[in-house]
């Protein structure tokens, strides 16, 4: 064979082998970053249970608050009904039962209250971790596509080299670097 052949053939070679080491290149990047989606999706899933933890503690957090205020309210009523008793009034009749009844409103107003900031609270931490869920199903399917779009790429390398190397043979063919007819 001649030099030109030579030349020729490494040319060919040459666009073989960066055709394979692209089609690799392109899966090995499709799986990366499938992994690095996955990774994300852990920590999206992770941050959404944090989320629902989070929506229990201040569920819980709003009762504890409930009744202490509800205590604070019962030692209220203790004090009012001990300061009408003491001034010699009834403490079941007339303005004085009024007064009674009206802090069991302000009680009951102050733990309902307190009740609904925990629930607004918990509701938020709960939107949060349906977020984070949805996070972590798009991380999912971003890795997935990844992975498919590393193999696409992967199979576009060989053909794209495929042929590359058969219009090079072509060529070569026409001007006869390996030998053979022109025909």
């Amino acid at each position: 064979m001649s030099l030109a052949a030579d030349i020729g053939g490494f040319g060919i070679g040459a666009t073989i082998a960066g055709g394979v080491t692209s089609a690799i290149g392109s899966l090995f990047g499709g799986s990366a970053q499938e992994q690095y989606y996955n990774y994300q999706a852990g920590i999206a899933r992770l941050n959404s249970q944090i989320a629902q933890q989070n929506s229990t503690y201040a569920i819980n957090v709003g009762e504890i608050q409930a009744q202490q205020e509800g205590l604070a309210g019962g030692q209220q009523m203790g004090r009012i009904v001990a300061g009408q008793a003491a001034s010699g009034l009834d403490v079941n009749s007339g303005s004085n039962k009024q007064v009674q009844q009206s802090q069991v409103g302000i009680e009951r107003t102050s733990t309902t209250a307190i009740r609904s900031n925990a629930a607004k609270v918990a509701y938020n931490y709960r939107v949060q971790g349906s977020e984070f869920t949805a996070e972590a199903a798009a991380d999912v399917m971003a890795g997935k596509n990844a992975q498919t779009a590393g193999q696409i790429g992967a199979i576009s390398s060989i053909l794209g080299s495929a042929t590359s190397v058969s219009s090079q043979w072509l060529k070569g063919q026409n001007v006869n670097l390996w030998g053979g007819n022109n025909a």
